[in-house]
C-alpha cells in the first residue's frame, strides 16, 4: 500500500487514489516474471505459464480501462491528465511485453525438434541468461513499488536511481548478448537468431518501462508539491 499520510499531504483525491492503485500493476508484473522464469526453465510447463501470463495481461487491460475512465471523468487535475494517462499506459506495457515474451517461448518450443543440437544448446544457454535478466526486472518492480510507498521525495529519488542502475546493467548485458549472437551467426538458423534477438530486446524493454514509470511518478509528485 502507498504511504497514505505522505500522499494525503501532497495530492488531491483523484491523483492520490490513482497512484495508490498502481501497485496492482507491480504485483501483476512480478507474478508474470515468475511465470516467465518458469517457462524459460522448463518448456514442458509452457502452457501453464502461458495461461497465467495471459490472465495477468487481461487483468492489466481491465485495470487500464478503469483508470482511463477515472482520469477522464474523475477528480484529476487537467494539467496532469496527459501525464497520468501515459503513466497508466506504461504500466500496462509491462504486462503486454511479458505476454509477447511467453508467446515467443511457446512458439520456439514448436520449432525446437527441427533445430540442431548446437542451436538448442545456444537457446538453452540464452534462456538461462534471460532468466537472470528477469531477476533484475523483479527488483526494478520492487523499487517502483517502493517509490509509491516512499515517505518523502528524497527517498523516491533514491529508488529511482536504483532503477536506473539496473536498467544500465541490463542494457550492457543486452549489447554483449547481441554481439555474441552475431559472432555465432554462421552457425545459427534465421529463426534461432531472430528469436533470441527479439527476446533480449523485449526483456530489456521491461527495464526501460520501469525507468519510464519511475520518471513519470516523480513528474506527477513534483507537480502536485509545487
Amino acid at each position: 500500500m502507498v504511504n497514505y499520510s505522505f500522499l494525503k499531504r501532497l495530492l488531491v483525491i483523484g491523483e492520490k487514489q490513482l497512484l495508490e492503485e498502481l501497485s496492482s500493476y507491480m504485483d501483476l508484473g512480478t507474478k508474470s516474471c515468475e511465470s516467465l522464469k518458469s517457462a524459460l526453465a522448463n518448456d514442458q510447463k509452457i502452457s501453464e505459464s502461458y495461461e497465467s501470463i495471459r490472465k495477468y495481461e487481461k487483468a492489466a487491460d481491465d485495470l487500464t480501462m478503469k483508470y482511463r475512465q477515472e482520469i477522464s471523468n474523475g477528480a484529476i487535475s487537467s494539467t496532469l491528465m496527459a501525464t497520468l494517462g501515459t503513466l497508466v499506459e506504461k504500466c500496462d506495457s509491462i504486462l503486454d511485453a511479458s505476454y509477447f515474451i511467453v508467446r515467443e517461448i511457446k512458439r520456439m518450443g514448436l520449432a525446437l525438434p527441427a533445430l540442431t543440437s548446437d542451436e538448442v544448446h545456444t537457446i538453452t544457454e540464452g534462456y538461462g541468461n534471460f532468466s537472470r535478466m528477469l531477476d533484475y526486472e523483479k527488483q526494478a518492480l520492487l523499487y517502483v513499488d517502493n517509490m509509491l510507498n516512499a515517505g518523502n521525495m528524497s527517498q523516491m529519488r533514491e529508488e529511482r536511481k536504483k532503477i536506473e542502475e539496473l536498467e544500465e546493467k541490463v542494457d550492457d548485458f543486452k549489447d554483449s548478448f547481441i554481439d555474441s549472437l552475431y559472432s555465432k551467426n554462421s552457425k545459427l538458423s534465421y529463426i534461432t537468431f531472430s528469436h533470441l534477438a527479439d527476446m533480449v530486446h523485449k526483456i530489456d524493454d521491461l527495464l526501460d518501462h520501469c525507468e519510464d514509470i519511475s520518471d513519470l511518478i516523480l513528474t506527477v509528485t513534483t507537480a502536485v508539491t509545487k
